[in-house]
């Protein structure tokens, strides 16, 4: 077991989120085939799987933060931008999973909220601008596209083409491992494989906590780009 573990570069860590996801994913499929009601607690605005996302967002962003810390010490400026902006992205994301503590304040939402928020609450992801879903464009589309990018395409393209490979190793972009890259697609593939309303929870919890991951122990890959 610990050969196998070590072979795989997988930690006590990632077993433990691979092991939640994984029994997260089975509940899910069992509740959809005999206790719907169960698997619609689960999935609801507030329920579990949208705190477990939250949770795993705020870790992804704290461990930037614990980074932004080494980094200073060691004057890695691009480094050190680069932990910035995943720290600030992250802590967003997490906040705008929660609306912002609106619910759990029970805090009433502004007028322009309740006019142009799809679910009236004090977030921008549920906007509307015209007649473009924010959610859909921004938080579906063109976050599909990135993470198609960042999970197959980027490390390849930093070792062909000498810009990329600079600019991957002056920020120290982190990069996930294999068992990342394919914990995420065989959950993805299942998920989206097997339909259901609000299914898209449970890939946001697979995202979020496999970019904690990620940050926590990234790829030892810029070395190799010299």
């Amino acid at each position: 077991m610990n050969t196998l573990k070590q072979k795989l570069d997988l930690t006590t860590t990632d077993l433990i989120i691979y092991f939640s996801i994984l029994a997260l994913i089975a509940y899910s499929l069992l509740t959809l085939a005999f206790a719907k009601d169960l698997l619609v607690a689960l999935v609801a605005e507030d329920g579990p799987a949208e705190n477990l996302t939250a949770l795993m967002l705020f870790a992804a962003s704290f461990v930037s933060i614990y980074r932004i810390k080494q980094y200073v010490v060691l004057k890695k400026h691009g480094w050190v931008i680069m932990q910035v902006a995943l720290a600030l992205f992250f802590f967003f994301a997490a906040g705008e999973e929660l609306s912002w503590g609106q619910r759990i304040f029970n805090i009433e939402s502004g007028e322009f909220f309740q006019q142009n928020n799809l679910q009236g609450e004090t977030n921008l992801h549920n906007m509307m601008v015209g007649d473009v879903k924010i959610n859909k464009l921004i938080f579906s589309q063109m976050l599909f596209v990135v993470l198609v990018i960042y999970f197959v395409f980027l490390e390849f393209l930093a070792k062909k083409v000498k810009f990329i490979g600079n600019l991957v190793r002056y920020f120290n972009v982190p990069l996930p491992r294999l068992h990342h890259i394919v914990m995420m697609l065989f959950s993805a593939a299942i998920i989206q494989g097997v339909y259901y309303s609000r299914h898209e929870e449970l890939l946001e919890f697979v995202f979020a906590a496999i970019f904690f991951l990620i940050f926590l122990n990234p790829k030892k890959w810029t070395e190799e780009l010299k």
